[in-house]
Formats: C-alpha cells, structure tokens, sequence
C-alpha cells in the first residue's frame, strides 16, 4: 500500500491512497479530503511523465500519483506532500488496508501458505518495494512476477469484497 498525504497553502489536507504492492502497478485508490477546493485541484485534470493524462479515482499506479503531487508542490499549488509505505508490521495495518476482517486474514492465511509465501518473505519485500535498484538486484523476473500476481488475487479478492457488502 502506498499512501501519500497533501497539503494546501491554506492547510487542507488530502489523503491518498493506493493498495499496489509496488511503484509501477495499478490499484484501487481511496481518497479523502476536507476541502472542495483542494479536491478539485487534486482530482483534475492529472498528468505525469509517463503516460500524459490520467484518471485518479480509477485506479492508478503510485508513480503517477507521486510525480503529479510533486508537479503540484513545484508549482506551488502544495505546501507539502509526504509518502509513506505502511506495511503489514505496523500496527493496524489490516484495517488501514480493508483487511480487518476475520474471515478475510484467514483466507490471506491460506493464501500465503499456497503460494509458498511466509510472511518474512512478504515484509522484506514489502520494506524493498519502494527502491526499484534493490528490485532489480534482489529479484528475479520470475520472483517479481510471483509477488505481483500474489498482489492481483489479493485485489480480487478485495474488489469481490466490496462487490458483496454492497449488494446486501
């Protein structure tokens, strides 16, 4: 999970946040704000290098949050932007990532010991994620891949979530 946190010259603040296990892959986002103002200034019109424009309530990638936060401060339309990377050994971090549920870390549970993953493994790639270099260097493709696709059942399995508490 990434999450970045804005603030206007006129102190509002706004939080965002992406659930994407690293730098270059799309997740869902939460966003919170309390200014109208800032949020249409958050929320218009967003562009990064690399890929131009870009929606970002619809699911985005943290590069491209960071780099238009960031164009934001330049311009002076921030007064500040902070990232931080919470991950699964701070507390309440479940609940931070919509995964308090029960039911819900017991089924991770299961799915960590299908894939063959424990949870060192999860943390010390969780703590890399951010440095792109120590990807590189640490990881295979195969590895980074497996990480990836551990990220994208969790996602489902969120969105399926989600998809099920609003039918009831």
């Amino acid at each position: 999970m990434f999450q970045f946190e804005a603030i206007a010259p006129s102190g509002a603040k706004a939080r965002i946040q992406i659930q994407a296990l690293d730098w270059g892959q799309s997740g869902p986002v939460r966003f919170e704000c309390d200014d109208d103002a800032l949020a249409v200034l958050l929320l218009s019109e967003c562009r990064c290098d690399a890929v131009g424009y870009f929606n970002l309530l619809a699911g985005s990638k943290p590069l491209y949050v960071e780099q238009w936060l960031e164009y934001l401060k330049e311009s002076g339309k921030l007064e500040s932007v902070t990232l931080s990377h919470p991950t699964p050994d701070n507390a309440g971090y479940l609940a931070l990532a919509g995964l308090d549920d029960e039911q819900f870390a017991g089924l991770l549970t299961t799915l960590y010991k299908v894939a063959g993953f424990n949870r060192l493994q999860i943390n010390r790639y969780l703590k890399h994620r951010g440095n792109p270099a120590m990807l590189a260097t640490r990881y295979d493709k195969e590895e980074l891949e497996r990480y990836r696709l551990l990220n994208e059942v969790i996602l489902t399995l969120l969105r399926r979530r989600t998809h099920l508490s609003s039918d009831t």
